[in-house]
């Protein structure tokens, strides 16, 4: 990608030539970096594969816009909450369900089917809410679309 002047923006960002340009408001200056070159490693093939499986599940319409209403209703509850989407408290859910039942759930082999016949936690929100993977908040009772 080459660097771009954006409007609005006094300078230019992107990356050009091994480099990462971007504007500092505190500063009030475009800097330049080196952009970092991350080895190949056996984690980052592990973490990838996990992340193709969790996105493989394709929740339904339903549990999506679940997911939405349940971190709007957090993010009226905590105005200081670092979510960007519905997507990444998603996933931050199912890490933390695997972290809680490590015999049940392996994110490398997880699937719909097993979500299903097992019952996880991680069907519904109201079901996350009430096995303590996501915070309670008011009306999380409503939000029982099945994934």
């Amino acid at each position: 990608m080459k660097a771009t002047v954006k409007t609005g923006i006094k300078g230019f960002s992107g990356k050009l030539d091994g480099a990462i340009y971007y504007y500092h408001p505190g500063l009030k200056r475009t800097l330049m970096r080196r952009a970092p070159k991350m080895p190949l490693q056996t984690q980052n093939v592990e973490y990838g594969n996990i992340s193709r499986q969790i996105k493989a599940l394709e929740p339904s319409q339903r549990y999506r816009n679940d997911f939405r209403v349940y971190l709007n209703l957090l993010r009226d509850r905590d105005e200081n909450l670092r979510l960007p989407s519905w997507y990444s408290l998603f996933i931050k859910m199912m890490w933390a369900m695997q972290a809680r039942y490590p015999q049940q759930v392996n994110l490398k082999t997880i699937s719909r089917e097993q979500i299903m016949e097992e019952r996880l936690p991680c069907i519904s929100v109201k079901a996350a809410v009430e096995d303590g993977l996501l915070p309670k908040v008011a009306g999380y009772e409503y939000l029982d679309g099945e994934i």
